[in-house]
């Protein structure tokens, strides 16, 4: 998973940085801070977002497809 990947699944879920960072159980500034570039996505973070949204290392690999082929 990828700032990006994580970018495309708050926002397909429809939430803001805030609610996002609220359901992950992290704070804002640290989604607002990958979002932006400027701090890495950890492996910790990464599980977070997983549990929270109940996704599977093959549907981040989907959604990484997606992303690429909307890019393209």
């Amino acid at each position: 998973m990828d700032r990006q990947v994580m970018r495309f699944i708050r926002t397909s879920n429809g939430l803001t940085a805030r609610e996002f960072a609220s359901k992950v159980n992290v704070s804002y500034s640290l989604i607002s801070r990958i979002e932006g570039g400027d701090r890495r996505l950890t492996d910790r973070v990464k599980q977070k977002i997983m549990v929270a949204f109940g996704l599977t290392e093959e549907k981040l690999v989907s959604i990484k497809l997606l992303i690429s082929e909307i890019n393209n």
